[in-house]
């Protein structure tokens, strides 16, 4: 029973090390939520904790990051998927049988205020989403003050461009739509109100898109209602341009 054990701390701390690492890496270059990036790279020190303490309290504390990683299975299919579900089974298989020791409940809440405080930090600094309005100008035939921004579209239909002043320079927005030209058109101005969605994580934004031009909307954070918007961009001036989104 004993080298049982003993296999079993090596093969547990080799599984949460290795796949620790690996998921790490994996959530690194993109994952659906910031939360699953400290719960799955705490598995590569819960890897160490499984070689070099008691097994009853290595196993509580995976506890929370490993159902965390759970969580991600809905993002896999396939070939992955079958070998990610048969390393969590064989994890999971591991945790309770060293559970059976006694010893694990404050390891287990230690476990389970970790993850919590990374859902929690999730939530309230990350993916927040803040509406941005401003009165831009409107061209209809893609031809604005510093040039030509885009040739007419494969169909002949002319570029919309919206953009506005930013201290110095030109910020603007390339949209493909015949709905909103001749919306435009019918009114006969140049200037329209336009709805931006800022993306950011804890503080620093990372992704813009329109919300709306004109009261027609367009992108629901980030679901796409009409599919319009093509590019953004900002034509500089002078070397005391501001950027469009500080």
């Amino acid at each position: 029973m004993a080298s049982f054990l003993a296999i079993s701390r090596i093969v547990a701390g080799a599984l949460f090390a290795v796949g620790g690492i690996c998921l790490t890496l994996v959530a690194l270059v993109g994952t659906p939520s910031f939360w699953y990036i400290p719960c799955v790279s705490a598995l590569i020190p819960l890897g160490f904790v499984w070689w070099f303490c008691k097994p009853s309290v290595a196993a509580a504390l995976s506890v929370g990051p490993l159902v965390a990683t759970a969580a991600l299975l809905r993002f896999v299919s396939g070939t992955w998927f079958a070998i990610f579900a048969a390393c969590l089974i064989a994890a999971f298989s591991i945790v309770l049988l060293a559970l059976r020791n006694g010893g694990w409940r404050i390891p287990l809440i230690i476990s389970l205020v970790y993850v919590a405080a990374a859902f929690g930090t999730d939530r309230l600094f990350t993916s927040k989403v803040k509406v941005a309005t401003f009165q831009m100008k409107v061209l209809l035939n893609g031809k604005a003050p510093w040039g030509q921004v885009a040739p007419d579209w494969n169909d002949g239909t002319p570029p919309l461009v919206i953009y506005r002043d930013q201290y110095g320079s030109f910020c603007y927005t390339v949209l493909r739509s015949q709905e909103l030209l001749d919306r435009i058109a019918q009114k006969h101005t140049n200037t329209v109100t336009v709805e931006y969605n800022v993306f950011s994580d804890f503080g620093h934004i990372h992704n813009v898109n329109v919300r709306s031009v004109d009261g027609v909307f367009l992108n629901d954070g980030q679901h796409v209602v009409k599919d319009a918007e093509r590019f953004s961009g900002q034509m500089l001036v002078d070397n005391f341009s501001s950027p469009c989104w500080p």
